[in-house]
């Protein structure tokens, strides 16, 4: 055939070929936990520090009924991905960067956190993101419910130097990188004091912690203590 049948031929495959394809998209399960950050580390097999740049729609995905906790009144899931670029590994392997990093969320806009000034975590110059493998993508651990990586104020490379895993829990047992004020960071301490004491070791942990005790805040040497017998196995008395 030719002529403009030919043409008009042409004309609809080219407009239904991505259509088809659109309907054919395959996405990976969705993923949620309400864990707090500890049970996401240890979820975790993959934990680096690093960001996800060059974000893009990956497709929607219509669904019946999502798993817990996600609610039962979202029917559509909005999948996007992102070029991640590592700059430390602190937990597992991550195989030759860069890599795509693939992500849902119920909510359209393609974002990882929520940027309303009002409710903005401002920890967010470093980013120790919660990873796994999955089809050829790297993916959260959970792709709702919980956290998606451990967002700090200070930037990775005006920390102390020292090997990557160090770094990370000497971060997170240090104040001024995680809270405005030693009082917020008591109560911060029972979240991410776990993770900090797996990367340092039971010995640099306690002694870290106790340097803690010192800084003039009873609120922060009460937890530090509390923290020490609870969850080290170390007895420790306040003044």
């Amino acid at each position: 055939m030719t002529g403009p049948g030919v043409c008009l031929l042409c004309a609809v495959c080219a407009l239904w070929s991505p259509l088809r394809a659109s309907a054919q998209q395959k996405f990976p399960e969705w993923r949620g936990s309400n864990t707090l950050l500890y049970g996401a580390w240890l979820a975790t097999p993959i934990v680096a520090v690093g960001d996800v740049v060059n974000i893009v729609s990956y497709g929607e995905q219509n669904v019946d009924r999502l798993p817990w906790p996600m609610s039962p009144a979202v029917h559509k899931l909005y999948w996007c991905e992102g070029d991640f670029e590592a700059v430390a590994v602190v937990k597992g392997v991550l195989q030759t960067p860069p890599r795509k990093y693939l992500w849902a969320s119920g909510l359209p806009g393609c974002k990882l956190w929520n940027d309303d000034p009002q409710a903005i975590d401002r920890r967010i110059h470093t980013r120790a993101w919660f990873l796994r493998e999955q089809g050829g993508f790297l993916r959260p651990t959970f792709d709702g419910g919980t956290y998606k990586y451990i967002g700090l104020f200070p930037r990775w490379d005006e920390s102390p130097y020292l090997p990557a895993g160090q770094r990370l829990g000497t971060l997170l047992l240090t104040p001024a990188a995680n809270a405005d004020t030693l009082e917020e960071y008591a109560n911060y301490l029972w979240s991410a004091g776990d993770i900090a004491c797996e990367l340092l070791g039971k010995k640099e942990c306690a002694r870290q912690i106790r340097a803690l005790m010192t800084l003039g805040n009873q609120v922060l040497e009460e937890q530090a203590c509390h923290f020490l017998e609870a969850e080290v196995g170390v007895e420790c008395r306040t003044k």
